[in-house]
């Protein structure tokens, strides 16, 4: 006879199964819908003609990307827990990638874990400065798309009167019922809390947001402020021509200027938000979508969403596994004495 503990286990595993399962079949379907009409001979054609020797500076970036990351992350954690060795912090990152190409968005829950186990750092603190790190990252998008519509002004202009987002946002943005929602659900979440403050499960709750807030309370502890701002903005910037030195591998792409590369961004990180697998499928759409905007055909435009995207999937994947393999082995010293 199964106990009720044993049952809410396997409910929870065979709710991530189908999360995972989800999700990835999204992609696949997304990715299928985009490929299917493309000839396959005439892709290898292009990769048998792209100029490998380039590629080499995409992976560069990439990981030195992710570095900067870490140096960026020990920053927020320094004020409000132990400051973790960066090999650890960049290892957690790493890791943290390879999970989210697995389960998406589970992978800033990992990387605190990681450091959670190696670091003893509390797990709500650490998860706090993700959200703050998180935040700074969507405030440095925000200003590279404002200043990408301004330099671009005439692309987005088409687009955006092709699908009238402009009264979309407009209309969503005056609907009382919206607000009415939203007001009540703040209302009853307040009185809930109060009501209850006394259970274990609320106090709980009461914890890991108090966490939460210790983490992002972290900025304003931050010693060097304009260098944790640098570091921001830096990754971003890396992010950038970790895609626009791949543009070097085509003839067809070789000649783009920057701020085309800067539209292929903006819609590649957009493709990036959709919760699938490391954006598998929806990357590619918006990509190519992006592409055609500057009159690459189809055929070329998906042969280099898909080198560009798989850039990235196998450096993060092949260095993410390695760094959970290697972790124990760099952190035997520590665990001896304790």
């Amino acid at each position: 006879m199964e106990t009720q503990s044993e049952i809410k286990t396997k409910k929870e595993k065979i709710k991530n199964l189908l999360q995972i399962v989800i999700s990835l079949g999204l992609g696949v379907w997304v990715f299928y819908l985009v490929y299917k009409e493309l000839d396959i001979n005439k892709m290898q054609e292009i990769f048998k003609n792209a100029h490998w020797l380039y590629v080499i500076i995409p992976i560069l970036l990439c990981l030195l990307s992710n570095y900067v990351r870490a140096v960026r992350w020990n920053m927020l954690i320094e004020p409000v827990a132990p400051t973790p060795k960066i090999k650890n912090t960049f290892c957690a990152v790493m890791f943290g990638y390879l999970v989210n190409h697995i389960f998406p968005r589970a992978g800033e829950v990992a990387r605190c874990g990681i450091l959670t186990k190696y670091e003893k750092a509390p797990m709500s603190v650490l998860f706090g400065t993700v959200i703050t790190e998180r935040a700074f990252d969507m405030l440095a998008t925000l200003l590279f798309v404002f200043f990408t519509i301004i330099i671009e002004f005439n692309q987005f202009q088409g687009i955006i009167k092709a699908i009238n987002i402009h009264e979309k946002l407009l209309d969503l943005s005056t609907n009382p019922i919206l607000w009415g929602i939203l007001l009540g659900c703040s209302i009853l979440a307040y009185i809930l809390f109060k009501r209850f403050s006394q259970w274990s499960f609320v106090q709980k709750i009461k914890s890991v947001i108090l966490g939460i807030w210790d983490g992002l309370k972290s900025v304003t502890k931050v010693k060097n402020k304009l260098l944790f701002l640098f570091y921001t903005f830096l990754i971003i910037a890396l992010y950038y021509f970790m895609l626009y030195t791949t543009f070097w591998m085509f003839d067809f792409t070789s000649d783009l200027s920057l701020s085309a590369g800067a539209v292929i961004y903006v819609f590649g990180a957009l493709g990036m938000i959709v919760p699938v697998q490391g954006g598998i499928g929806t990357y590619e759409f918006m990509t190519i979508l992006a592409m055609r905007l500057y009159g690459i055909t189809t055929i070329c435009a998906g042969s280099f969403a898909i080198l560009s995207h798989l850039i990235e999937i196998i450096v993060n994947c092949v260095v993410g596994f390695v760094c959970f393999l290697i972790l124990p082995l760099i952190n035997k010293e520590r665990e001896n004495t304790q």
